[in-house]
């Protein structure tokens, strides 16, 4: 199909979000039922790895977008606090990293509400965004973010700038989605054991993704996990990648909601039906 290219404020060639997923031992206490020993280190982010990610955002004035789950979010709820106080945006992140895609529609309205609410006791406010545990949906997440008052959804992999979506078939309502794609996530590099890659070896396939999407797209999004890239080594290959895309000109760094509200209302951002779905 034709392309537009995005036109973004202040004349800025290519915006680009920053993104960090997981909050706490959530998905571990699902996976294991307890959140200890070495392949149990969610815990690892709010005691180290978010605040050197907040540390490194500082040093270069740019804003972030943390996905929270809503159980870490009330554990950890100075923290999150913390994150918006520094100039960030908190989303929501399902409730405690569920299997999203294998959810029954009455629990995962629940679960969305109970994420909402939560969110909204800690910040003060509602969260405004939404990526789902894992990037996985079931036919009516959209609809349940939609009935929640989620501007935007940032969790498909199929185009390479946000676009607006229905939020369900024969639906007139749309969504802003903000894709991702999971060569610009940082847990299919760092996960798990025995695929794990060198930091500077992922620093430099981002760095020339980057120049691709600057080049071919003008939109640029980054999914990183403080329980991964908040380790030493891979903290400095992601501030490798952060001085590259600095440099460059014509840059907007933005908090995913500031891009959902050009992208709303924007004259080249797409309009698509709703998913296929098999009945």
């Amino acid at each position: 199909m034709p392309f537009d290219r995005p036109v973004w404020p202040g004349g800025a060639e290519c915006a680009v979000t920053l993104t960090f997923d997981n909050f706490g031992e959530s998905y571990d206490l699902l996976r294991h039922g307890y959140a200890g020993g070495a392949s149990a280190d969610g815990v690892y982010a709010p005691r180290r790895g978010v605040e050197r990610v907040l540390d490194l955002l500082d040093r270069y004035g740019v804003p972030g977008t943390f996905f929270l789950e809503g159980w870490n979010a009330r554990k950890y709820a100075g923290l999150a606090r913390e994150i918006e106080a520094r100039g960030h945006e908190v989303g929501a992140h399902g409730w405690m990293h569920e299997r999203w895609n294998e959810l029954a529609p009455g629990q995962e309205r629940e679960l969305i509400q109970r994420t909402t609410e939560t969110l909204g006791e800690v910040l003060g406010h509602a969260p405004r965004g939404w990526r789902a545990p894992g990037a996985l949906l079931t036919p009516h997440t959209l609809q349940f973010l939609h009935e929640a008052g989620y501007q935007y959804d940032a969790s498909f992999g199929d185009d390479d700038v946000p676009y607006l979506i229905q939020v369900g078939p024969d639906r007139s309502e749309e969504l802003v989605e903000l894709p991702m794609e999971w060569q610009l996530d940082d847990a299919v590099f760092f996960a798990h054991p025995g695929t794990i890659r060198r930091a500077g070896e992922v620093a430099q396939l981002w760095i020339e993704e980057f120049d691709a999407y600057q080049a071919h797209a003008g939109y640029f999004m980054l999914v990183c996990h403080p329980r991964y890239s908040g380790r030493p080594a891979r903290i400095e290959a992601l501030e490798r990648l952060l001085r590259h895309i600095a440099g460059q000109p014509g840059i907007w760094f933005a908090r995913c909601h500031e891009v959902a509200g050009v992208a709303r209302e924007a004259a080249w951002t797409p309009h698509f039906a709703f998913p296929e779905r098999v009945e």
